[in-house]
């Protein structure tokens, strides 16, 4: 690292999130029309079940100014091990298998900072999430990116854990998985779920779960937890967030679940960066807890028919989404060559910004990243229409 009179005195450039932002922002202060569908999120407001005060929580929660546990607040640590045990079918065995995270983002950084040497190598099914290489890179490992999800795709045939140990070497620490997928709303179904755990166990890896959209499935396939297969809780760390399933992404609170001996390591890296988690958001989270399927069902209630239309309406080739919030595009062979701020540009142009493919793995270039939740249906509909027509040319 540089010292302090070697840093060059440059700002680095934003995010590509927030460069399409700030670009759409300068355009529609100059009368154009943007629908912005790049990032992942919700045009719902905050959930009302997790702004009522409950009787019981002044004394449960009381001086929210303070320090509390930094594995997360006890009483809402119970509700999730209630909930992992019920939904998830984990065998998870008091609280201690629980840890409370600045979202699904700070439990992955305490994770593979603290599980995996610096160097290792992470197994990453591709495409996959985009801020997971900002997150590998903080902790000092390398993620190697599989040709995945698009394989399973052309040849459903084909066994998901050996195109994962085609890449496996001697540095490789764990296997990352996100089902469903971020970004192409498919989903491992348990064969191969059971195939790659059998690797994991083989080649004796860790297995990173991030299950995020869980409870977002659009047809009558289920999520499983790997977790939660015969001997795949002693290796799994299982990720979820309230980023999805409560459309709160602005609290930033999370949960890891693994054995205690596991969680007392990953408790390290939280106590390192936040030292515990936001009190008042594990407040909300808590209230979010005792009501899950009422406001889980507020939000698929919005989005399943909107995710039918857009079935039925894109125009374009995607990957087969089944579940989470997002439409993996084909561009078309003339934009494979572009770079990304070109294709921002010329998306720009059309009237809609959707996130470039090379941003979710090295060979993606051809693709983008449609997401359907961020903005009402109405609006939707056009940005589908304007991609549409935009495809055509």
């Amino acid at each position: 690292m540089p010292s302090p009179l070697q840093l060059p005195p440059v700002k680095l450039p934003p995010t590509v999130w927030n460069k399409i932002e700030v670009e759409a922002v300068k355009r529609a202060a100059r009368g154009q029309d943007i629908i912005a569908l790049h990032i992942g999120d919700t045009h719902l407001p905050f959930p009302n079940l997790m702004l009522v005060e409950a009787e019981d929580e002044k004394q449960i929660f009381s001086s929210l100014n303070r320090y509390n546990d930094t594995y997360g607040d006890p009483h809402l640590r119970e509700r999730i091990l209630q909930k992992v045990i019920q939904r998830n079918r984990l065998p998870a065995d008091g609280i201690d298998a629980v840890q409370i995270t600045a979202g699904a983002t700070g439990g992955l950084y305490a994770v593979f900072s603290h599980l995996c040497e610096p160097g290792s190598e992470i197994l990453t099914p591709a495409p996959y999430w985009s801020i997971l290489r900002q997150v590998a890179d903080a902790a000092q490992v390398r993620l190697v990116e599989v040709p995945f999800f698009d394989v399973l795709h052309e040849d459903p045939a084909s066994d998901a854990a050996a195109l994962l140990e085609s890449l496996c070497s001697a540095n490789t620490a764990g296997i990352y998985l996100n089902t469903p997928s971020n970004p192409t709303g498919m989903l491992l179904l348990e064969d191969n779920l059971r195939r790659i755990l059998d690797f994991a166990k083989r080649k004796d890896l860790w297995i990173f779960s991030d299950e995020a959209y869980e409870d977002y499935i659009w047809n009558n396939d289920k999520h499983i937890s790997v977790g939660a297969l015969p001997g795949g809780f002693a290796r799994t760390i299982s990720i979820y967030t309230v980023s999805k399933c409560f459309g709160s992404s602005g609290i930033r609170i999370g949960y890891c679940v693994a054995p205690p001996h596991i969680i007392s390591q990953i408790n390290r890296g939280v106590v390192g960066t936040c030292y515990h988690p936001d009190r008042l958001g594990q407040l909300h989270t808590w209230r979010g807890m005792a009501g899950f399927d009422d406001i889980v069902d507020i939000f698929r209630r919005d989005y399943a028919p909107t995710y039918r239309w857009v079935c039925d309406n894109l125009k374009c080739e995607a990957l087969p989404c089944v579940g989470g919030f997002y439409f993996f595009v084909k561009l078309g062979a003339d934009w494979r060559a572009m770079t990304p701020e070109a294709k921002v540009e010329r998306m720009l142009d059309a009237g809609i910004a959707l996130a470039p493919g090379e941003y979710f793995g090295d060979k993606y270039a051809g693709w983008a990243r449609l997401c359907f939740t961020v903005v009402p249906p109405d609006k939707l509909k056009v940005g589908i229409e304007r991609l549409n027509r935009l495809l055509e040319r």
